[in-house]
């Protein structure tokens, strides 16, 4: 199936000008996935998982815009299909809602609130880059992913980790001119630090293919440790440096500090050959270029960000129940952009002081309470399971540990596709059968 779909969509990539050759592929590509899909909406949940990172090789495809809805698409299909699913599909039992549902219903109820307050273009853009994505967990809590289906999404995740590691090393040798002649912009995609080339992949920025490989290493180490004997682990293994290698092109300390922290947590709670890494990564940093160094350990973007909330502290404190859903960050600049208003766009950089900017204090707390408690629902699930799925269950643990540390300093449920794994993986380890815990 992923073949298929992959087939088609690279013949549109190298034949796009063509409109009728467009038109076909788009159209077969649609029937081989809906075909798929109709009979298990499982497989539409690990064909976006597969393909989302490459979102980014839109920015230099001969494709009408409209193409860039590709996996809004591919989502609302997946979850049309699972409303009408078969019954060998679906979930065959009742279960216990996930814990932290009730602060995601708070959280939405908040935002939709705010969102009729503010009307409009601005409302509309606001609520599908914060809430879209939860229809992929609707999905799989209906047609949860069976123990064969949760394999292959983590050897997805490996794989593509992989591709995308060495195109963002690749990239280093390449470099920003041969880049841009290819139709990446600089100051958009193509940025440096410290005179070096921040490397993106196959992503639109370097900020989501750093966000991606952290996730990537925090699903992945867990599972390879469990069963070193597997080849595919093994590779896994083995491929480390290039992942490593990888993330260290980025120059994106938010993903270093999500990692780091990530991999403290799973050293201490069940895999202490992690802990060992943590102390030779910190040494690493000192032998770094010069200019390098310097851009990766610098205070100034900190300092920076710290200006911007303090210029803000008066507004938060004059609207403590919020300004207004989507009055800042992606969903803001995405408004402007669609709406043609060339406006000055503030970007907080800290995903808690987003939310207390537009949602207040009640939507800061209901944020608070989402990450805890799906921190530890996480956890207590790998506590109850077994095998490989009680360590995927603690890469997700860790993956969220590490999604709610970045928040500090970056926007990070709109960074895509972050946001798409972040309630993929919650709906995976939230519909873990009961004979395997």
């Amino acid at each position: 199936m992923l073949v298929g779909v992959n087939l088609a969509l690279a013949a549109t990539l190298l034949l796009g000008g063509d409109t009728t050759v467009l038109v076909v592929t788009v159209l077969v590509a649609a029937v081989i996935t809906g075909t798929v899909v109709a009979v298990r909406p499982q497989r539409g949940v690990l064909l976006l998982a597969a393909l989302v990172p490459f979102d980014g090789l839109l920015l230099i495809a001969r494709l009408p815009p409209l193409m860039s809805g590709w996996k809004e698409a591919l989502t609302l299909l997946t979850f049309a299909a699972a409303v009408v699913a078969p019954r060998s599909a679906r979930a065959s039992a009742r279960r216990r809602l996930p814990s932290w549902l009730p602060a995601v219903a708070g959280l939405g109820l908040l935002a939709l609130v705010s969102a009729i307050l503010v009307g409009g273009l601005q409302a509309v853009v606001a609520l599908k880059i914060g809430f879209f994505y939860l229809l992929v967990f609707t999905i799989i809590w209906r047609c949860p992913l069976d123990g064969r289906e949760r394999d292959k999404l983590v050897t997805i995740l490996m794989v593509v980790g992989c591709i995308t590691a060495v195109v963002g090393i690749l990239q280093q040798l390449v470099g920003p001119e041969r880049l841009a002649a290819l139709g990446y912009e600089y100051n958009v995609t193509i940025r440096t630090a410290g005179g070096f080339l921040r490397s993106f992949s196959t992503f639109n920025q370097s900020f989501p293919f750093a966000l991606f490989l952290m996730l990537v290493l925090l699903i992945g180490l867990p599972i390879a440790l469990t069963d070193p004997r597997r080849l595919r682990n093994r590779l896994f293994l083995l491929a480390l440096p290039v992942y490593g290698l990888g993330l260290l092109t980025t120059i994106v300390r938010a993903a270093w500090l999500g990692l780091g922290v990530g991999l403290l947590y799973l050293g201490v709670r069940r895999f202490r050959a992690l802990l060992l890494p943590l102390p030779l990564a910190l040494v690493a940093l000192l032998f770094l270029p010069t200019s390098l160094g310097a851009a990766a350990l610098s205070s100034s973007s900190s300092a920076e960000r710290v200006g911007l909330w303090e210029s803000n502290v008066a507004t938060v404190l004059a609207h403590p129940l919020g300004v207004g859903i989507g009055a800042s960050g992606s969903a803001s600049e995405k408004a402007a952009e669609l709406g043609g208003v060339d406006a000055s766009v503030y970007q907080p950089d800290n995903y808690y002081y987003k939310t207390l900017y537009e949602l207040g204090l009640f939507g800061l707390w209901m944020l608070v309470l989402l990450l805890i408690s799906a921190f530890l629902s996480a956890r207590a699930a790998a506590v109850q399971l077994s095998g490989v799925d009680a360590a995927l269950a603690e890469g997700i643990s860790a993956s969220v540990l590490a999604a709610a540390v970045v928040s500090t300093v970056a926007t990070y449920f709109e960074i895509f596709p972050m946001d798409v794994y972040f309630w993929l993986l919650l709906g995976v380890v939230a519909t873990c059968p009961h004979e395997s815990r």
